[in-house]
């Protein structure tokens, strides 16, 4: 009777011995304490609020991440913009002392200038329009493969057309009634209208901050609507390209015309240096942001993993034990059951 219930006994620890060996097996094929939550045991709470933790982190540096690569877009765009209106600036101003020899080359020179501005300025990310404002799928610029042909142009064209010696100052000021006209402005309907009112587009980047980086380009940064960098661009090369030997004859007019366009690139171009160190500035605040996400989520990845990884060099020692005192377990069992057959056969 008593060496049945010493082997009873054996029984009952070889099968502890065998689940503790299941349970350290799959601990070591897997790295985890175990397959569920409740195996967690008292961590089980910590880890369900370390791991809604770590997915919201994620989830920042995710919109991070997307609005970071919209904006490195935004800034090349813009980098391209500025160029284009510093250079025919600058070819405008060298125009004045040419006379009417080079007024076809810059009339060229602006209508191309013209159609990459007005491309530019159609730039999509991932299918959004970087300039739209909140109308992520309407050109901010209608039509812009035929802008030199298009209302603003042509309407530019015929008051370039009614240049004198004297009245340059006129075609200017009508000039910049045009690209604000209703019915001859270069932008769509929604960022000659609602996107003037509403905020740029923005990142949330944390509970509690949001940074806007969003570009209009009916608008300055500065809020300005009527000489924006983005309707003086077009404006100014418009007037450019619709030059013409007749309009370089008129000579103090031409050459005060000149002038006038020259300046008003350059404001283009100053509003567009002032847009790109907002973005700037912007891009600075994500990127740190980001990185705040980053440095958290590897403390809370390190937490999470003290709840629920294993330690496997220790793991494996102890499978081996186990092992072993299970080999040990189950010799002993043979032996005493030889010892009470061999009792009973006496």
């Amino acid at each position: 009777m008593a060496m049945i219930t010493t082997l009873g006994g054996m029984a009952l620890d070889q099968l502890r011995l065998r689940q503790d060996l299941a349970v350290m097996t799959r601990q070591v094929s897997t790295g985890f304490v175990g397959e569920t939550h409740g195996d967690l045991g008292a961590g089980s709470r910590r880890a369900i609020s370390l791991r809604g933790e770590i997915a919201r982190r994620e989830s920042y540096v995710g919109a991070a991440d997307t609005a970071l690569a919209r904006m490195d877009m935004t800034q090349e765009v813009l980098a391209r913009l500025e160029g284009i209106a510093s250079e025919v600036a600058a070819e405008t101003q060298r125009a004045r002392t040419l006379g009417t020899s080079g007024v076809e080359t810059l009339a060229r020179r602006a209508q191309s200038a013209l159609e990459e501005a007005a491309s530019l300025l159609n730039t999509r990310h991932d299918g959004d329009y970087l300039f739209a404002g909140s109308d992520l799928t309407g050109m901010p610029v209608p039509d812009d493969t035929a802008i030199s042909t298009g209302a603003m142009a042509t309407a530019i064209a015929a008051s370039v057309a009614t240049l004198t010696p004297l009245n340059a100052s006129a075609v200017l000021a009508d000039t910049a009634l045009i690209a604000s006209d209703p019915l001859t402005r270069p932008f769509s309907a929604h960022l000659e209208g609602a996107a003037l009112g509403e905020s740029r587009r923005a990142l949330q980047l944390a509970d509690g901050e949001r940074v806007q980086w969003g570009v209009l380009a009916s608008q300055d940064h500065t809020g300005e609507v009527a000489l924006s960098w983005g309707r003086e661009l077009l404006r100014g090369l418009a007037t450019l390209a619709a030059l013409t030997p007749a309009s370089a004859a008129q000579v103090g007019g031409y050459d005060a015309l000149l002038s006038g366009v020259a300046d008003n690139l350059s404001g283009a171009t100053r509003g567009l240096t002032q847009e790109r160190s907002a973005l700037g500035a912007a891009e600075q605040r994500v990127e740190q942001g980001r990185e705040r996400h980053e440095n958290l989520l590897v403390a809370l990845g390190s937490q999470l993993g003290a709840i629920e990884e294993v330690d496997l060099a220790a793991v494996s020692a102890a499978l081996r034990q186990t092992e072993l005192r299970l080999q040990a377990s189950y010799e002993t069992t043979a032996t005493l059951s030889r010892l009470s057959l061999a009792a009973l056969l006496r």
